[in-house]
């Protein structure tokens, strides 16, 4: 017994002394790692990254948040810092000479490119950013027309900075409602280094929102410096964003663009739609659905030809959301009888046009080499090269009523 008693005595001992030399190690590997680059002082937290491409190599523009010390660490600045490099870590390094700030992507939300980084391959600007540690593979990649420096520069309406306003136009919610297509580096990536190498990006535009009232604090004076304004307000003109349009990518070069009827179209046979409005109609006759609920079938069928033929079934649970003329008080939230043959129609359309116009581009956005990799595995090396091409597409579309 006093044996037995001795052993459960050591043990305890002994079980405090590893937990002692556990925490010790850790502390050790927590407090001799990275954490000396994150000085306050010295580190720029990218909030978005803009690249543009010349002849000369690459001109990164990065939106930073750069804390304040003392009592000024209440509100921080955002900066924009643009420098040039041969590649897109250079022009990062050059970042850190020209300022002494240490560039931080951890908390970077936004990739944009701009018009000359994917006129020959994106990833020679994406490339970089994969091999970045600290960067999320979940970061939004979207692309522009012109200088993504320029776009990054922009002023946003209600927002702190522009890349918030982005993020925004970016966000799930607005994929939910079928406005935009986002897409992230991780999917753009494998999109890429898949059997097709198609892609899709989303294309950001400023748009000019119409003229905004805001309340200036002890005064009455407007931004073009005429008072006069009641209450205290002026007028000032912030540009807003969009991102509707979807441009098309093979083998990482843009090749094409949807617009935002066929970026709509795609998304409903791609996501999950909820909320999203569809019209259909012109003039006394338009009307608006709400689309609350999408099922999406795909089916790839080969010929003896060696043809495909892609089979898309969609069903979408619809309600009324508004018309363009009074519905009576015994017909109010009913769907009128001719709209649900008419948005199957028009959709039916947009999708086969979508396909059609992907198929001439050269851009297998609707995954045809995929499913045939995946349901015509034999058959796959002999068709793969030429099945996008030769392929075809039938579309049925119905619309359900949500009652």
């Amino acid at each position: 017994m006093k044996l037995l008693a001795y052993f459960k005595k050591h043990r305890y001992k002994n079980t405090v002394r590893y937990y002692l030399l556990l925490t010790l190690v850790l502390a050790i590997l927590f407090f001799s790692g990275d954490f000396g680059l994150i000085d306050v002082q010295k580190t720029a937290i990218v909030m978005a990254v803009g690249v543009d491409k010349d002849e000369n190599g690459f001109t990164v523009t990065s939106q930073i948040a750069m804390p304040q010390s003392g009592e000024q660490g209440k509100n921080t600045q955002t900066v924009q810092l643009s420098y040039s490099g041969t590649t897109v870590a250079q022009a990062f390094a050059g970042i850190n000479a020209k300022t002494g700030w240490y560039p931080k992507l951890v908390f970077c939300k936004l990739l944009l490119l701009g018009e000359s980084a994917v006129k020959e391959n994106a990833f020679d600007a994406l490339n970089f950013f994969l091999l970045d540690e600290y960067l999320s593979d979940d970061c939004l990649v979207a692309t522009c027309e012109g200088k993504a420096k320029e776009l990054l520069n922009a002023k946003a309406l209600g927002e702190p900075t522009g890349s918030m306003a982005m993020q925004k136009v970016l966000s799930p919610h607005a994929e939910r409602v079928g406005q935009v297509l986002p897409n992230t580096l991780r999917e753009f990536s494998v999109s890429y280094h898949g059997n097709a190498k198609a892609g899709f990006l989303p294309i950001l535009k400023k748009e000019q929102a119409e003229q905004a009232q805001t309340t200036a604090q002890g005064g009455q004076e407007s931004q073009n410096g005429q008072g006069g304004q009641s209450g205290g307000q002026k007028s000032q003109e912030e540009p807003a964003f969009s991102a509707g349009e979807t441009a098309l990518f093979v083998a990482g070069k843009r090749v094409g663009m949807l617009d935002k009827d066929e970026s709509f179209a795609f998304n409903a046979v791609k996501n999950d739609l909820k909320l999203a409005d569809y019209s259909v109609g012109e003039g006394k006759d338009a009307c608006t659905l709400v689309i609350k609920h999408n099922e999406r079938k795909r089916k790839l069928i080969v010929g003896k030809d060696g043809k495909a033929r892609l089979q898309i079934r969609l069903t979408l649970t619809a309600g009324l959301l508004d018309t363009a003329t009074e519905t009576g008080a015994e017909d109010a939230g009913d769907v009128p009888k001719n709209v649900f043959p008419l948005a199957q129609k028009k959709l039916k359309a947009q999708i086969a046009s979508t396909f059609e116009k992907c198929r001439n581009l050269g851009c297998d956005l609707f995954e045809i080499s995929s499913l045939l990799e995946k349901y015509e595995n034999k058959k796959f090396e002999a068709l793969q090269d030429g099945i996008l091409q030769n392929a075809s597409i039938e579309v049925e579309v119905v619309f359900r009523n949500v009652r």
